[in-house]
């Protein structure tokens, strides 16, 4: 069971360029509704907005999700959270965006498909850009600049198969990186994700180049909500906003219980990185995700229809197997697996 009884919120539709995050606000909870182009009235474009804001002073959080618009978990969390919660409940404020890429979602896809561009590769954006860079300018300019922590949920979306874990910033004697592995363990996801290097165009990488601390998720994935990475994200939301001391009473939220050693795997997290396909064809996994492998191992074959082994596909190194393909059809030149190091570097 959740907290909370049903909520009735009615949207202020304003223009995003009117829209600021007042952080000073309190005891307030409003729904926005940012509109993105003058379009007709039937076919607006326009990113949900959850403001919430304590009785009390506090930290400020933005929650992202929907960056990718077939990654449904985190926009379940969002509005869960957003029915649940009152203002009497929060110390400072916490602003959700649960569908940061309507462009995407109303498509259904990872890439907006008016633009074809990744919103996760193109922060912080540009002003006079694509459909996808404008959006990813006013999500740096309008949300996370204004953040003293962000948590960005994602999954593994339509094609990837994905392990349930938490992501963070890892960097030995750095108190940046401190707070952010703090912030991870606090989660309390059984799987962390340490990477000593961010790649440029993510909405964490334009956190960090402000200074400010985050986290992301990532999950199975494939276009569904499995129950325990719904608990996954809810209650580690709920663990982040307790370790970021925001509940006025944190017995009033009773989640389950952290992973007290969770298991640390090592890499930049760049999926850009994932090994490839060589020929087009039937993908048949000879591993399950999460799997140790060894440099050589079998993580699967492509077959072609007339049954012909079109591609034995094999370890380039040892690792945790982090990423999968999850839709067996694909392309040559489609990502087929990630691995991560189980030790630092």
């Amino acid at each position: 069971m959740y907290k909370g009884e049903v909520c009735q919120v009615t949207a202020e539709s304003i223009s995003i360029e009117q829209f600021t995050w007042n952080r000073s606000s309190r005891s307030v909870k409003h729904n926005y509704r940012l509109l993105l182009e003058d379009n007709s009235k039937e076919d607006e474009i326009w990113i949900p907005a959850f403001e919430l804001a304590g009785a009390e002073d506090g930290p400020n959080l933005l929650i992202l999700a929907g960056v990718h618009g077939d990654e449904y978990e985190g926009i379940e969390t969002i509005l869960r959270l957003f029915s649940a919660m009152q203002p009497e409940d929060l110390k400072g404020n916490v602003l959700m965006i649960p569908c940061a890429n309507p462009y995407a979602y109303r498509g259904g896809t990872r890439v907006s498909p008016d633009d074809g561009v990744n919103l996760a590769r193109v922060f912080p954006g540009k002003q006079r850009g694509t459909v996808t860079e404008k959006l990813a300018y006013e999500l740096h300019h309008r949300m996370i600049a204004n953040a003293d922590f962000m948590l960005d949920l994602h999954s593994g979306g339509t094609h990837y198969a994905v392990a349930s874990l938490v992501g963070y910033y890892h960097e030995e004697e750095s108190a940046f990186s401190r707070r952010c592995r703090e912030a991870a363990e606090a989660f309390g996801s059984s799987l962390l994700w340490a990477h000593n290097e961010i790649a440029p165009g993510r909405s964490v990488s334009s956190a960090q180049s402000l200074g400010i601390p985050w986290l992301y998720t990532e999950a199975y994935g494939g276009r569904r909500v499995r129950q325990e990475d719904a608990r996954m994200f809810y209650d580690g939301t709920i663990r982040l906003m307790n370790h970021l001391e925001m509940l006025v009473d944190p017995l009033e939220w009773p989640v389950s219980k952290p992973v007290i050693e969770p298991k640390t795997i090592y890499s930049d997290g760049n999926f850009d990185h994932s090994a490839t396909a060589e020929e087009d064809g039937f993908f048949v996994p000879a591993i399950s995700l999460e799997s140790e492998v060894r440099q050589g191992d079998l993580i699967g074959t492509i077959y072609g229809l007339d049954g012909s082994e079109r591609q034995r596909i094999l370890a380039g190194s040892d690792g945790f197997l982090v990423m999968i393909l999850g839709t067996p059809v694909l392309r040559k030149g489609d990502p087929v697996y990630l691995l991560a190091s189980e030790m630092s570097g």
